[in-house]
């Protein structure tokens, strides 16, 4: 269906979003220091905003909007989590900036540890205060905790909620494409994607030719795919790199037992194949369009890997040699 107000067979492009991807591609393209001061800004101002929602959203929950407390069952719980899930995207992309990481080996799994256990404890208090001010089918789906608490009567706050929910945007988009450029920079770096994008900036040292490329791809995307579309066809990619991280761990592990490990993992093998198991579940809630969708961009990737990546990597090339 066409948005209200636009005319029949035109097309909306979201400016604003654009900009924002535009935004976050300048702000890495300026050096990773320069980068992580803003990042650890805008989220010290996210974790107060969220703060500030559930101290006070508290003193105006309504206990009989939790009836029922999963209208749409336990399949649409399921199906909520496929789609937002790239909202909780991105303690794993920590990873991908280790080598610009002090100490990594120590930091490193106790921050994607502490990210994951406070991300949960948070996002789990605030939707318990939405669903709590609102019933379910008043919240508004563009707008929900600002909206809420305009109906209770805190219309000042609610426009801070409104900033705060642009800021928290923005730390998604942050770390979706810093992790995004330094896995295309390892690819280009192995020679499994031409080397010309693995060029860094001589005095930033930062990936900023696909760090640019990233961010107007991103841009355009942003600009002409609705979010819920944009969203599903992330998490699908996602998820299914989990499934391949996860089966690789156990490969290499019985494969390769010779190859040094700064990290270790505990389970094996039974963690990596929890984490394969509930990936491919939550991908199965997701709608047959995005399936589609990701197959066509799975046929290409093929089509690059098996017409030029395979024969030019070099980390192939060296265990062939060995």
């Amino acid at each position: 269906t066409e948005p209200a107000g636009v005319p029949q067979g035109s097309y909306q492009f979201d400016l604003f979003a654009a900009l924002l991807c535009l935004l976050i591609a300048f702000l890495l393209s300026r050096g990773i220091r320069s980068a992580a001061r803003f990042e650890t800004t805008v989220v010290a101002v996210k974790i107060a905003v969220v703060l500030i929602v559930i101290l006070v959203g508290v003193f105006y929950i309504d206990t009989g909007n939790y009836s029922p407390f999963a209208p749409a069952g336990f399949g649409g719980a399921m199906t909520g989590a496929a789609t937002v899930f790239f909202a909780v995207f991105g303690y794993d992309a920590m990873s991908t900036a280790a080598e610009e990481s002090k100490d990594a080996q120590r930091h490193m799994p106790k921050a994607i540890v502490y990210s994951l256990v406070i991300s949960m404890v948070l996002y789990v208090l605030a939707c318990l205060v939405l669903t709590g001010m609102q019933s379910y089918t008043e919240i508004n789906p563009t707008s929900g905790f600002s909206t809420a608490f305009a109906s209770v009567g805190l219309s000042g706050l609610a426009s801070v909620i409104a900033v705060g929910a642009i800021v928290g945007i923005l730390t998604v988009m942050f770390t979706f494409m810093l992790g995004v450029t330094r896995v295309w920079f390892s690819m280009s770096r192995d020679g499994l994607l031409p080397r010309w994008f693995a060029k860094t900036h001589p005095q930033r040292r930062v990936p900023t030719r696909v760090t640019w490329i990233a961010g107007v791809a991103s841009a355009i995307i942003a600009g002409l795919l609705p979010i819920g579309e944009a969203a599903e066809l992330t998490n699908i990619g996602i998820l299914l790199a989990f499934v391949v991280v996860c089966v690789a761990v156990v490969v290499l592990r019985y494969r390769r037992p010779d190859l040094p490990r700064t990290f270790r993992l505990p389970g094996m093998p039974v963690v990596p194949a929890i984490g394969v198991i509930f990936s491919i579940w939550l991908i199965t809630f997701l709608q047959p369009i995005t399936w589609l969708r990701f197959a066509a961009w799975f046929v290409l990737g093929l089509i690059i890997y098996f017409a030029y990546s395979r024969r030019k990597s070099l980390l192939a090339r060296r265990s062939t040699t060995e």
